[in-house]
């Protein structure tokens, strides 16, 4: 018998072990795999595929402005959020531009018999709206194709030619041809969706992030089922967000160019009213000149009046800029101080200014006003606000000190002219007024111009490095991805199929299940038997399970050695394990050699040999332990066999477990013993009643059946249990009614069993002896195990 050590040693199944024990499931991984690439290519058959187009392009931090109007726009750089702009990119006001520009309110879907395609560019026609009945309600209208020019609409039977109008539920339409040739039978289904509801909708399939850490590049991405149609929205969105950001830096100048416009109608109309009076005057009056004295003291008087005009201009244009600043919302940008030279305060402003604009941009790319960002711009703005008002008043302050020296300096030269001929004086002072208005009205204008040259000039900090192309290769479904995930979820189900079968298997299926378990030896194993009758051993019968009842023999030899007369005894955990069977074919095998064996059917409480040799009841034992029969006329020969004998259980007793303790019990065995070589006891389960272990201390041997699927791993337990105690007589294990190879391939014991390969001329397939010679899968599953 194998030894312990022995068993601990190849207590782990080998791989080829591991792959005959899983090799009964491989139809269901066929099967699972088989469904699985079913799947994917209905999966890869019905869905649209996807279409990637990929753009760059360059977002500089720093932002130089020109110095040639730095009185009027200060600041010389601006640094950009590189997050804010990707954040703009991804708005939905920048996206409906796109959409506006592409004209993508109107889509295209071309019918398939398998799936709609998105015909983008891909119609040779153009869908053109006449009069809307609602612009804000979308709809869709059919377009089927009777020939290459003539069509019907939403499946009417009116016939319809391009440029021809129809009528729907929405409004009048006409289809204008716009290249290539209809063809029959085509099939268009047009849609009209609103325009911001358009650009949320793509929105979900744009994609922008930065190519690299630390640089200034995006990569801009939108998945579409149309490659040009992809590229197209790349290309577009970055145009669009170029010709954005330099309206957004018009933005300042526009406001300061409105300035300066409504103080040039300001100062133009007071020209326009002086010179009227001034050739009025002089008309009225007769006056040609002046005298010189006159004209010294009036230009004296003049050039103060002209700094106390540019005083009060500059303190009219810092109360202007002061209520700006403080009537200014959220957002709401702040003009230039035109004449005031003053780098503090246009440095103010111009960072004033630059918060605002970046608060708009947020607002514009769809943040929340409750983003920290925002939160974070408002109380920089708030701040900067603060610190201007702080700078104008400081100003406003300064001008009038020097407004009062001017004023009083003008008195003085003033009063010397009044000495002069009133009407001389008048009308120098008309001349002066005139002067004066005439030189502010060539500042401004001066500055005006500045303004449109600086303005002009703006330039966005956007570069388009590389235009998206269309690529007509699918991102998804990708073919091998999913042919992939097939392969692995179709080998996934039956893995975990199997896992969970071994997780929640209880029962012995192998002969790994019992060496792990306990410590018992293993007798053998015998096969299944696809016989209808019990005794499968006979002189003339080769099969192989005959055979393996032979090798139990031979290797029972190992523990009974040379003894003359052995009792073995038969049990098993619970009934149904084939206790009977193995009891009857054993008999049946040691009478093959000209030993006397005899069947005790000791199972007095469910006895089932004679029923499996299909022999009637009959007195038996029970009779004789109660003295109203003799032994001899109790014992029967089984026909057809030779030196093969039963002794029968008789009537079911009352008491079975005291009727064994009785004296007639080792009267029994006495006299058997004299008469039989081998004395095979057939008793009850010793996992369900004790008769087993009353009649262990007649045997010489223990014959313990388990059966493949049925025996719980549970009960090994007790068998290690019995072994270990030594409460069994020599205790041996046979595993019974095996339905797939166990170890090495073959049914076998110790792994030694036959295999077609190598035993095919030593025994019969019991298949085809019981005639089922059709099942052709059981010599191939022997032929895939040799």
């Amino acid at each position: 018998m194998q030894s312990v050590e022995k068993r601990e040693i190849s207590g782990n199944l080998s791989a080829r072990e591991l792959l005959f024990k899983y090799i009964r499931f491989l139809p269901l991984v066929i099967f699972c795999v088989a469904m699985a690439f079913l799947l994917a290519w209905l999966y890869l058959r019905y869905t649209q595929e996807q279409y990637s187009s990929v753009g760059n392009m360059l977002i500089t931090t720093e932002e130089s402005k020109g110095d040639k109007v730095e009185e009027l726009i200060a600041g010389k750089s601006k640094t950009t959020n590189l997050l804010n702009e990707i954040e703009v990119l991804k708005s939905r006001p920048l996206m409906t531009r796109v959409v506006q520009h592409l004209g993508l309110q109107i889509g295209y879907t071309q019918k398939g018999k398998v799936k709609d395609m998105n015909a983008y560019k891909r119609t040779p026609f153009a869908f053109v709206p006449v009069q809307l009945i609602d612009s804000s309600l979308s709809f869709s209208v059919d377009i089927d194709f009777v020939n290459g020019s003539q069509f019907r609409v939403n499946k009417k039977n009116t016939l319809y030619n391009f440029d021809q109008l129809f009528q729907t539920g929405s409004g009048v339409f006409k289809l204008v041809k716009s290249g290539g040739q209809a063809e029959p039978g085509a099939e268009y289904t047009i849609t009209y969706s609103q325009e911001d509801l358009v650009a949320a909708g793509m929105i979900r399939d744009l994609n922008v992030q930065p190519k690299q850490a630390n640089t200034g590049i995006l990569l801009v991405e939108y998945h579409s089922a149309n490659p040009y149609l992809s590229s197209d929205v790349v290309n577009t969105l970055m145009q669009e967000y170029t010709v954005w950001k330099v309206e957004q830096g018009n933005t300042s100048m526009d406001l300061t160019i409105d300035f300066i416009n409504k103080r040039v109608e300001i100062v133009q109309h007071d020209i326009d009213s002086l010179q009227r009076k001034l050739v009025a005057y002089q008309k009225n009056n007769n006056l040609v000149d002046a005298t010189l004295q006159i004209t010294a003291l009036l230009g004296r008087a003049q050039e103060q009046d002209a700094a106390s005009q540019e005083q009060r201009m500059a303190l009219g244009a810092l109360d202007v800029l002061e209520s700006s600043i403080v009537s200014g919302g959220a957002g709401s940008l702040t003009p230039s101080a035109a004449g005031v030279k003053d780098p503090g305060l246009s440095e103010s402003l111009t960072k004033l200014n630059e918060a605002q604009l970046q608060r708009k941009a947020l607002i514009d790319g769809n943040v929340p006003v409750d983003n920290p960002q925002v939160k974070q711009l408002d109380q920089s703005i708030d701040a900067l606000r603060k610190g201007a008002l702080a700078n104008v008043e400081t100003l406003k302050s300064s001008y009038r000190k020097n407004l009062g020296l001017v004023v009083a300096e003008k008195s003085k030269n003033t009063g010397g002219a009044l000495q002069m001929p009133a009407k001389i004086t008048e009308q120098a002072e008309i001349e002066r007024e005139l002067a004066s208005k005439l030189a502010l009205a060539k500042v401004l204008g001066e500055k005006r111009e500045e303004a449109a040259i600086q303005r002009a000039s703006t330039i966005s900090n956007t570069k388009i490095i590389e235009k998206a192309e269309p690529n007509t290769v699918p991102v998804k479904p990708n073919p091998g991805t999913v042919k992939l995930a097939a392969l692995l979820f179709g080998l996934a189900i039956p893995a975990l199929f199997i896992l969970l079968k071994e997780a929640f298997n209880d029962r012995v299926n192998t002969r790994f299940d019992i060496e792990r378990a306990t410590n018992a030896p293993i007798l053998g194993e015998v096969g299944h038997s696809k016989s209808d009758q019990t005794l499968v051993v006979s002189k003339t019968k080769r099969t192989f399970i005959a055979e393996q009842f032979r090798l139990l023999r031979s290797n029972l030899q190992y523990i009974t050695g040379n003894w003359d007369k052995v009792v073995i005894m038969v049990t098993s955990s619970f009934g149904g394990e084939g206790k009977s069977f193995i009891s009857t074919n054993m008999a049946a095998v040691f009478g093959l050699t000209d030993k006397k064996t005899i069947v005790l059917e000791f199972d007095l409480r469910k006895p089932k040999v004679l029923s499996g040799l299909d022999m009637q009841k009959r007195q038996g034992i029970s009779n004789y332990m109660i003295g109203v029969a003799d032994l001899d006329s109790l014992i029967i020969p089984v026909a057809g066999e030779e030196n093969m004998y039963v002794l029968p259980c008789g009537p079911i007793p009352p008491n079975p477990a005291e009727l064994l303790l009785s004296e007639k019990t080792d009267q029994l065995f006495t006299q058997l013993k004299n008469k039989f070589d081998y004395i095979i006891i057939d008793t009850a389960p010793i996992g369900m009643v004790s008769d087993a272990l009353t009649l262990a201390k007649y045997a010489d041997c223990t014959i313990y059946v388990t059966r493949q699927g049925h025996t719980f791993k549970k009960q090994l337990s007790l068998i290690n249990e019995m072994y270990e105690n030594k409460k069994m007589p020599n205790l041996a294990i046979v595993l019974n009614d095996i339905k797939m190879p166990t170890g090495g391939g073959y049914y076998g014991n110790y792994g030694y069993g036959y295999g077609e390969k190598h035993g095919e001329d030593y025994y019969q397939d019991d298949v085809l002896a019981e005639g089922a010679g059709k099942k052709k899968w059981f010599r191939w599953f022997k032929k895939l195990n040799g």
